[in-house]
């Protein structure tokens, strides 16, 4: 299965918290996930359903994950999936905790990154783990395209959980 951020692009849709951003292609679209996989293997990758792949992503490691959790009863939780994808992801570069916010994180979270160029394919197994094993937790993955940090982490950014509003109004857009 692949999984595809649902979005129109607009920060509005970004910040809505009332609705699912993460969605599981169903067989029933099985070739629209096809075509998914074939933009990952070019280097781009869809985030709508409908369209054409929407960013080109920059020849270095394609992805970031982050984790966000917000007291000791979800830390814990981080905790226990950062465990299961070092384990299920050894070619993952998994980076320390922060217990507070940082940067444009709104919230403590571990990052981990897909390390390499080479394991961009490897995009929708990533999210179809993270969907099934995130629990409450909210997990950010963006991707590093050439449209720029800001739509990377807004229109080019795909959801598990809740969708926070990240710190990034001064950035350039």
């Amino acid at each position: 299965m692949w999984c595809c951020k649902l979005t129109n692009g607009s920060p509005a849709s970004f910040a809505n918290k009332s609705s699912s951003s993460a969605f599981i292609f169903p067989p029933s679209i099985k070739s629209k996930a096809n075509t998914a996989l074939a933009a990952l293997e070019n280097g781009e990758a869809a985030t709508q359903i409908d369209s054409q792949p929407s960013f080109t992503l920059k020849k270095r490691n394609p992805y970031d994950v982050h984790v966000y959790y917000n007291g000791s009863n979800q830390r814990e939780k981080a905790m226990l999936l950062r465990s299961k994808m070092k384990q299920q992801f050894p070619w993952m570069r998994f980076y320390e905790p922060k217990d507070r916010p940082i940067g444009p994180h709104p919230l403590p979270m571990w990052e981990a990154d897909f390390a390499s160029y080479d394991n961009r394919v490897l995009w929708g197994e990533v999210c179809d783990f993270i969907k099934e094993e995130h629990e409450e937790l909210s997990v950010l993955v963006h991707p590093h395209s050439l449209d720029g940090d800001y739509a990377d982490h807004t229109k080019n950014a795909f959801w598990v959980g809740d969708v926070l509003e990240l710190r990034i109004q001064g950035w350039k857009r």
